[in-house]
């Protein structure tokens, strides 16, 4: 548990020295008092009216009056980000706004606006359909967008224009997220036994699995060619490539619980089966919608969850095999 916490974790980009976390959830969860900890914050209308060490959170509506110390990470419907971050801004959805300073801002959403009195320190990187960018970016601002209104100032300004195509692809990929998590949710639900063996193995040894998952991806791809070569062999092909293509989709799954439950046992929170998996998988695919760094995050995810379900199926047939000879 403590090397997967420390492998997701650092990719999360929580600040490693954090020795806890503040959970709030809810309707309509609100910061009013200064809480110097880590915010882990999910509910339909999120406030923040005061100082946070740093802050992770999802919700229909969010906006942060307040500064916080370290990175920012949201996901949600309407994202008003009015206080200043000590470090940078992770953001995906819908109505995007950042009034407040930041070391860098990744971004990705419909609408996304930099106010004129933000000052983003380093870089920016926006994907999003309408862009305006009213603020100071001291050094590279890259956007790729529909339309893009530029009104501030900027070291180097690179834009890349979007066609409208590019839209209708983010909102099918939203949906298939919902459509994922829905997934996800039923099988933590009604088959958890399983479900909670592969992530055993995704805790045990995280490290070793992606690699082994990595490696095991393009193996199969090609005992999958292999078998396909001759004609009696093509269905078994097609039949194992189905089952192929099905352990992708929800390899991310164990991974997301594993990440959910290294959050919560690292701020000694009990919560459901159901809490732990969406936490985990909000906040992985907030990172999975990152521009670049975020495909790289989708890989290990992948190779993680491919190599923990091959290793608990190896497992299995070992323990069903010593107990047939017994």
């Amino acid at each position: 548990m403590r090397h997967l916490a420390v492998f997701i974790l650092v990719l999360l980009l929580i600040p490693s020295g954090a020795q806890a976390l503040t959970f709030l959830s809810g309707d309509q969860p609100q910061i009013d008092t200064p809480i110097p900890d880590d915010v882990v914050a999910s509910g339909g209308i999120v406030t923040i009216n005061a100082p946070v060490d740093s802050l992770t959170v999802a919700g229909g509506t969010v906006t942060v009056n307040a500064p916080v110390k370290s990175d920012i990470i949201a996901a949600g419907g309407t994202l008003v980000i009015n206080g200043d971050a000590g470090g940078k801004v992770i953001a995906a959805g819908g109505d995007i706004e950042v009034n407040g300073n930041a070391t860098n801002v990744l971004i990705t959403g419909g609408s996304i606006r930099i106010g004129r009195d933000a000052v983003i320190q380093r870089d920016a990187v926006i994907s999003g359909g309408e862009v305006t960018s009213e603020g100071v970016v001291m050094r590279n601002l890259t956007v790729s967008a529909t339309t893009f209104n530029n009104t501030g100032t900027a070291g180097n300004v690179t834009f890349e224009e979007r066609e409208e195509s590019g839209l209708l692809v983010s909102g099918i990929l939203v949906l298939l997220a919902v459509g994922l998590l829905i997934l996800g949710l039923i099988f933590v639900r009604f088959v958890p036994d399983p479900f909670l063996a592969v992530v055993h193995e995704v805790e045990r040894r995280p490290v070793v699995f992606t690699v082994l998952g990595f490696i095991a991806h393009f193996v199969t791809m090609i005992v999958l060619l292999i078998i396909a070569i001759t004609i009696i062999g093509i269905p078994i092909a097609l039949f194992l490539g189905l089952l192929f293509i099905a352990s992708m989709l929800i390899s991310t799954f164990f991974v997301a619980y594993a990440l959910g439950d290294a959050i919560a046992s690292r701020a000694k929170w009990r919560a459901g089966r159901i809490w732990i998996f969406i936490l985990g998988f909000v906040i992985l695919y907030i990172l999975f919608a990152i521009p670049l760094l975020g495909m790289i995050i989708h890989v290990i995810a992948m190779s993680l969850g491919y190599g923990g379900l091959l290793s608990a199926l190896r497992g299995a047939r070992l323990f069903r095999t010593g107990g047939d000879e017994a």
